[in-house]
C-alpha cells in the first residue's frame, strides 16, 4: 500500500483515545464499509479509504511505540547489567532492538520514515540541550564579569570614603547589601 498522509481535518485524527480503540476493535470483526456505516449512524462521516488509512496508521503507531517502549526497557536493563557501558553504547543497542522490532511493522517505507524522525528527536534534543548549556555558561560569564565590575565600583567608592568615619560605616552597610543582592 502507498502511504497517503493522513488528513488532519479528519474526525479520525482528534478522536479520543478510547472512542478510537473502540473504532478499532469494531472494525477488526466487520468490513471497512460496514464500519464506515457504523459511524454514519453516530454522525461520524467519512470514506472507507480514509478508515482504512487511519486504521493501518494506528497500527503502525501502536507497532513503533511497542518497539520504543521495548527498546528503552532493553536500555535500563542494559544499563543495570553492563554499568561500565557508555551512554553512547547503550543508545547504540538501544536503537538496534528498536529497528528489529519495527522492522516486524511489515513497512520498509514508514519504518525509515519513523526511524529517521526519531534520530532527528535525538539530534535536536542534543542539540537544544548543547545551546542550553552554552547559554548557562554565557549567563555565569556575564554575571561574573558584572560581578568585577560591581566590586572595582565598591573598591573605588571606598577610597572616596576611607578618610570619613561616617561615610566608611554607611557604606559597609552598602557594601553588604551589594554583596548579598550579587550572590
Amino acid at each position: 500500500m502507498k502511504y497517503r498522509k493522513l488528513n488532519s481535518r479528519s474526525f479520525l485524527q482528534s478522536l479520543p483515545e478510547g472512542r478510537a480503540a473502540m473504532i478499532e476493535e469494531y472494525a477488526k470483526t466487520h468490513t471497512l464499509n460496514e464500519t464506515v456505516a457504523w459511524l454514519s449512524k453516530s454522525g461520524w462521516h467519512t470514506s472507507s479509504g480514509s478508515l482504512s488509512r487511519w486504521l493501518c496508521h494506528r497500527i503502525w503507531q501502536q507497532c513503533f511505540k511497542a518497539a520504543e517502549s521495548s527498546a528503552e526497557v532493553y536500555r535500563d536493563w542494559l544499563a543495570k547489567s553492563f554499568p561500565k557501558l557508555s551512554e553512547r553504547e547503550l543508545d547504540r543497542r538501544a536503537s538496534l532492538m528498536f529497528q528489529f522490532k519495527a522492522m516486524k511493522s511489515g513497512d520498509a517505507k514508514t519504518y525509515l520514515a519513523l526511524a529517521t524522525a526519531r534520530h532527528k528527536t535525538r539530534m535536536d534534543k542534543a542539540r537544544l540541550d548543547q545551546r542550553e548549556r552554552a547559554m548557562a555558561q554565557a549567563r555565569e560569564k556575564w554575571l561574573a564579569a558584572q560581578k568585577t565590575k560591581i566590586e572595582a565600583g565598591l573598591d573605588a567608592l571606598f577610597l572616596e570614603v576611607k578618610d570619613n568615619p561616617e561615610a566608611r560605616e554607611l557604606f559597609q552597610k552598602f557594601k553588604t547589601v551589594v554583596t548579598q543582592a550579587t550572590a
